[in-house]
């Protein structure tokens, strides 16, 4: 193999990593006992909704919580990603959360209210919620953890009649502990995981396998037990990455190999084999 140092730089967010699976997702929820008519689109939610993601704060957990990575994003970086086509903004918590929506200078008719410290909120649970609210007429709706308001109705009352909460809505799951924090991480691997099985990828020993969530992974892959891919890494089509390998932040081109070796910030050219116990940091190998 020859190896040749690069200054390989990934940039942030450069994958629009979907966990909700586009338009092939099958629309399902606990949050409604009934089903809801699927509209032709969910178009209106962009131009009336504004998506307020608030920073909570749980010290017991990380003095920095809101920043804290889970599964490769920030805690905040998770909910945001449900609002993602919507206009939105971002808070602290401990502020005085309703005086700002109230002076928010936004032309949006709803404004929605979810934090940092409910993970596993996805774009077809808030679509859902959205929908809810506009078909029953709703001018506030309380969650289990967050809310939704009209700018009109909060303008003229900021005294809100306890509305309705869905307790056993799962994609609300409050992180509030070590304990919490496990079960949703376990949660997101497993879509994650799901996620890329559905596109084609074949993963053997699914619960020794862990990638991240702004990792691409293409079609005809294959991935044996105990591997660590992070970051936001891309494997090419026709790869097979054998047991014990730790990929961060790196590219892997087309029908490589690779066996127990660990690679960060490098580019690993098409038809490569990495030999067993390499470490490769910061290189392009041809």
């Amino acid at each position: 193999m020859e190896k040749e140092e690069i200054d390989l730089m990934i940039a942030e967010n450069q994958i629009a990593f979907d966990l909700d699976g586009g338009e092939n997702v099958l629309e399902e929820t606990t949050l409604f006992s009934k089903p809801l008519l699927k509209p032709k689109n969910n178009d209106w939610i962009k131009e009336e909704v504004l998506f307020v993601g608030v920073k909570c704060n749980h010290f017991n957990i990380s003095s920095d919580f809101s920043n804290m990575l889970l599964c490769g994003k920030k805690m905040i970086d998770w909910i945001m990603l449900a609002g993602r086509n919507c206009e939105s903004i971002i808070v602290n918590d401990g502020e005085d959360l309703i005086d700002r929506l109230i002076r928010l200078n936004t032309d949006k008719k709803i404004i929605a209210v979810f934090y940092s410290d409910t993970p596993l909120l996805d774009k077809v649970t808030f679509e859902h919620i959205c929908n809810y609210f506009s078909s029953h007429a709703c001018n506030y709706l309380k969650l289990n953890r967050g809310f939704l308001v009209r700018s009109d109705f909060l303008k003229f009352s900021t005294q809100f009649v306890q509305g309705n909460n869905f307790l056993q809505e799962k994609n609300l799951y409050v992180v509030e502990n070590s304990k919490d924090l496990n079960f949703v991480a376990n949660a997101l691997y497993n879509k994650i995981l799901n996620y890329h099985i559905s596109n084609g990828v074949i993963i053997y020993g699914q619960n020794t396998v862990f990638i991240d969530g702004d990792v691409e992974i293409e079609s005809g892959v294959i991935i044996e037990p105990n591997n660590i891919i992070s970051g936001q890494s891309i494997i090419e089509k026709d790869c097979v990455i054998e047991s014990g390998n730790i990929i961060k932040n790196s590219i892997i081109g087309q029908n490589c190999r690779l066996k127990s070796s660990y690679i960060e910030n490098s580019k690993i050219s098409n038809g490569t084999v990495v030999e067993p116990y390499s470490k490769i940091i910061n290189e392009e190998i041809k």
